[in-house]
């Protein structure tokens, strides 16, 4: 107990020497400065970005005379963060100074609400003992108006006492004279009683011994015949009973009889007596129950009192045990209050190291990515340290607020997303051109074809009009023309007749053009293709782009709930979560509209039926349905199944016809080429 007053007394005195409201003011003072400076950083880095930007904006020429005024920008910005620092370390320091010693208040307070409830209940009990004591008071003032009662039962008592002395004295001599009587009646009462037992005892034997026999005779009878049996007994128990009975009444006249017999005896005795000792037993016998009136006058008084002091402490122990109870249930009820309490927050150590790994986990990983920003803070930089796995005892070491933490990843994320849309509509500006550059390539294709077979019409009409008379060789070589086309498409293979005049004009035309749409046709393919690889990678990123911006929309909306949840506390110039950044409604009513479908309930069950009935098939059918769900997904591999079942079909058939027709189908013969003649 001295302890703790002497505790409580240092931490009246610590606190006291803190001035609290002198500290707070301090304090509020301190963070406007505070929120000043970090305004006047904002406007100064922004500043510097524009001074930035417009220097890389100059000529390489003018450079060197606008890097002074720049580096004197960095400097005066660095000299500002050095003020601003110093200025956050004099406050920190200040308010460490002042509560590094100061003791925890909680304890101090618990235990002084604590006696402040024990007087009051202290004080409760003391007027309630005082009016108990009166009670009490009154009581033995009463109990002893009846003590004039009491020494006039206990006279009475003696009288009696005496009385009977007497009265012992007198029976004791009668006594001794009815003994002399009784010895003889007695004598007498049991000759006769020995004789009777006997008689009876062996009457009772005979007929034990009829009823043993009997009952042999009938158990003998029921084994064969067990109705008869059921029967038999039951007459011969209720013979039993009537013979139980008749004793019974011969045993209660016996007795009947002996009771007269002694009457009669002892009115013999009187009589024989004498009447000299009558008139003394009848004035003893007279006075007796004259004593005997007043004992029992005074007996019923004094129970009449006892009665009422009975009641009296009764209901005062009633009172006292009702109060005592009260008392014990407000205390229980109480005590039981502050268990339920202390259970409630049993957990606060546990929920609070949960609190700080998820600090450490969620705001501890932040690095400087651009060059052109400011490097954000690690986990160490933001007092992020990995708590105690023991959640008994408290951390040691106090990190920054959740607040701030989560307004700094607030910004990250806010920055990270603006990146990313900037870089998704770069993507999306370089998607449209690239499908703008190969529609136009596309078209040109087109076109080059409709040249090309015009150009091949042209060739066909000109040779028509001009006559067949061209030679072997150059008709070899025209057969051997690409038009243009891809390589597996049909090649012509009908020769196309020059005429002899056209053989030194058209030829050389031809072969050139022929060449240059060759290599033009392959160009074109290989740009083709370039540039469908180039749209399946955006669609690849595109589709990463907006999981990515899935996972930020729901990072947001977990932000906004925050916020939503902060709103009702009051706002002041502390406040350090930032302002909701404006998006395009659009934008987020679209990925809102994906996250509700991700997160719509059916769809993940609709997922979870799928994947049960997928595992509850044998490993033949999964492996069939995977190849086919393979097959069906991907564009070449359903173009190879498709050929592929298109040449087995063909490869059957032929072979079913070639079984059919082997023995009568006609051989094959080797045409000779027409161009060796």
């Amino acid at each position: 107990m001295a302890s703790v007053e002497t505790n409580f007394s240092a931490a009246l005195a610590t606190w006291k020497e803190v001035n609290l409201s002198e500290l707070q003011k301090t304090l509020d003072k301190q963070g406007v400065e505070l929120v000043d400076n970090q305004k006047e950083s904002v406007v100064g880095r922004k500043a510097l970005a524009e001074k930035t930007k417009e220097f890389k904006k100059i000529p390489d020429e003018e450079k060197h005379n606008a890097f002074k005024g720049l580096l004197k920008a960095y400097q005066t910005e660095i000299d500002n963060l050095t003020k601003r620092s110093k200025t956050s370390d004099n406050a920190f320091l200040h308010v460490y100074k002042v509560l590094a010693e100061v003791p925890d208040p909680y304890p101090l307070l618990e235990a002084a609400v604590d006696q402040t409830v024990k007087v009051t209940e202290a004080m409760e009990h003391e007027a309630e003992l005082q009016r108990l004591r009166d009670e009490n008071a009154e009581l033995k003032m009463r109990i002893n108006d009846f003590s004039s009662i009491e020494n006039a039962r206990k006279k009475a008592e003696m009288r009696t006492e005496q009385l009977e002395q007497k009265m012992d004295s007198l029976i004791q001599e009668k006594v001794s004279q009815k003994a002399n009587e009784l010895t003889a009646t007695y004598d007498e009462k049991i000759r006769n009683y020995e004789d009777r037992f006997t008689t009876a005892v062996v009457a009772h034997k005979n007929q034990l011994r009829d009823l043993r026999a009997s009952n042999e005779t009938n158990q003998a009878k029921l084994i064969d015949h067990n109705q008869k049996q059921d029967q038999e007994a039951v007459a011969k128990l209720a013979e039993v009973d009537m013979i139980i009975a008749d004793l019974e009444h011969a045993n209660s006249r016996i007795v009947t009889l002996e009771h007269r017999n002694e009457i009669l005896r002892a009115e013999i005795e009187t009589t024989r007596s004498g009447t000299q000792t009558s008139d003394i037993v009848k004035a003893l016998e007279s006075r007796i129950a004259d004593l005997e009136s007043e004992t029992e006058i005074l007996s019923r008084s004094l129970d009449i009192q006892k009665q009422r002091t009975s009641e009296v402490e009764a209901a005062g122990q009633r009172k006292n045990a009702t109060f005592q109870k009260n008392c014990r249930r407000g205390s229980d009820s109480e005590a039981e209050q502050l268990r339920t309490k202390l259970k409630q927050v049993s957990d606060y150590d546990e929920i609070k190291r949960e609190l700080e790994i998820m600090k450490y986990v969620e705001f501890s990983g932040f690095d400087a990515n651009d060059e052109g920003e400011e490097p954000t803070l690690n986990g160490h930089d933001l007092d992020l340290y990995l708590p105690s796995p023991n959640p008994g005892k408290s951390n040691s070491g106090e990190g920054r607020s959740l607040d701030i933490l989560l307004s700094t990843k607030n910004k990250r994320l806010q920055e990270e997303l603006t990146k990313l849309r900037i870089l998704y509509g770069e993507l999306e500006g370089s998607l449209q051109s690239s499908r703008q550059q190969l529609e136009t390539l596309t078209t040109d294709l087109e076109r080059e074809k409709q040249l090309n077979e015009k150009l091949e019409a042209d060739l066909l009409s000109i040779n028509k009009e001009s006559g067949y008379g061209a030679t072997d060789s150059e008709t070899d070589i025209l057969a051997k023309l690409d038009t243009g086309k891809r390589t597996d498409t049909p090649v012509r293979t009908t020769p196309i007749p020059f005429a002899p005049s056209a053989d030194t004009s058209i030829l050389p035309i031809v072969t050139s053009q022929r060449d240059r749409f060759r290599q033009r046709n392959a160009e074109l393919e290989e740009e083709l293709r370039n540039q469908f690889q180039i749209i399946s990678e955006l669609r690849s990123e595109v589709k990463t782009l907006q999981s990515d911006n899935l996972k930020l929309y729901e990072k947001v909306r977990y932000m906004q709930s925050y916020r939503e949840e902060s709103v009702s506390r009051p706002v002041t110039q502390l406040d350090p979560l930032p302002a909701p950044s404006s998006a395009r409604p659009d934008d987020l009513s679209k990925y809102q509209a994906r996250y509700e479908e991700a997160m719509n309930p059916f769809e993940a069950f609709r997922g979870r039926e799928a994947i049960r009935a997928f595992q509850a098939l044998n490993p033949v059918e999964r492996s069939v349905l995977s190849l086919t769900r393979a097959i069906l997904g991907n564009r070449r591999a359903r173009a190879f199944f498709i050929c592929y079942a298109l040449a087995l079909h063909i490869l059957v058939m032929f072979t079913l016809y070639e079984c059919g027709t082997g023995p009568s189908g006609t051989k094959l013969q080797i045409q000779p080429n027409p161009h060796d003649s």
